[in-house]
């Protein structure tokens, strides 16, 4: 059975798509994606060609202090959504506790998005 699988992953065409956007979400490298930013620290990408199944997509920031997380998510055959958020640790007193605060923040970053192509 493995071997048949191994067969079968060898015909299939593999589609990828990387890149590189600026934290204004602009495209600075790539090729076979379009960005949008419609709000601070979210990123829409879309696929020009779309992939045949749901691709697994990977991101980085770049950069980035410490505080920061990059999120990959809603990913389909056509796009994918990144939200980058600040987490950061504030005390208003010296006599209150500590808090999280959590925001969106603007960062660039770069992905790779990697699936079966047509």
């Amino acid at each position: 059975m493995q071997l048949l699988d191994e067969q079968v992953a060898e015909n299939m065409p593999q589609q990828i798509i990387y890149g590189t956007v600026t934290e204004d979400g602009v495209k600075q490298s790539g090729e076979g994606f379009e960005v949008q930013s419609p709000e601070v620290g979210l990123y829409v990408i879309t696929f020009l060609q779309p992939f045949v199944t749901t691709p697994s997509v990977v991101a980085t920031l770049n950069n980035w202090g410490a505080d920061n997380q990059l999120v990959v998510k809603d990913t389909d055959i056509n796009k994918f959504h990144i939200t980058i958020w600040d987490l950061e640790v504030t005390q208003k007193s010296t006599t209150g506790s500590a808090q999280l605060e959590v925001r969106k923040e603007k960062s660039g970053f770069n992905f790779i998005a990697i699936g079966e192509g047509s």
